[in-house]
């Protein structure tokens, strides 16, 4: 048994659920309506249940949906220029050549890696994929630059995988950006 209550314009569901089943009954229910659920936590978090059981490419757009109106929010937060100059900053420091068309894919998914952060913990497959949607290459040859300027930083030699030298250099973007913020405050 549950409770349900509906107000007249602005949507508001309260569902208090008695039984196990009956909260498996009001969540399923709802995700086969919408095919999404969003809760706010006290933090003001918001946690997301997108239904895949049937179709996962609306699922994966659902979840596009989402990272794209959260990103919204980050990119309002941090002016795209500081961003680019931070990354910039970042990519010089671990001797990244800036002309290379490899160091180029590297700045389009770190600089997603941090906006979005929905690339965080792909597949390089994913990620040589995004760069060469954003570059308009093939997914060869985004993987052959990427390696060839990999191979010219200071990286090189370390046994690091591409994916973990992406997260370090999307985490040292994120610190030097909220640093940043700390020092206008």
């Amino acid at each position: 048994m549950y409770y349900k209550h509906r107000r007249r314009g602005n949507e508001t569901g309260v569902y208090v659920a008695c039984t196990d089943r009956s909260l498996l009954d009001t969540i399923n229910s709802m995700l086969s309506h919408k095919g999404i659920i969003g809760i706010s936590d006290a933090e003001g978090k918001f946690h997301y249940i997108v239904d895949g059981r049937s179709h996962s490419e609306k699922a994966m757009s659902r979840i596009n949906e989402i990272v794209s109106t959260s990103a919204a929010v980050i990119e309002s937060e941090v002016p795209d220029s500081l961003l680019e100059s931070v990354l910039k900053a970042v990519l010089i420091f671990y001797d990244f050549e800036l002309s290379l068309l490899g160091t180029c894919a590297i700045f389009e998914i770190v600089k997603r890696m941090v906006v979005y952060r929905d690339l965080y913990f792909c597949s390089m497959r994913e990620l040589y994929t995004f760069a060469g949607d954003v570059l308009e290459l093939s997914y060869d040859q985004i993987e052959r630059d990427i390696r060839y300027c990999l191979r010219k930083s200071s990286f090189f030699g370390m046994g690091l995988r591409t994916t973990m030298i992406l997260r370090i250099l999307a985490d040292d973007v994120t610190d030097r950006l909220k640093e940043t913020k700390k020092a206008t405050i």
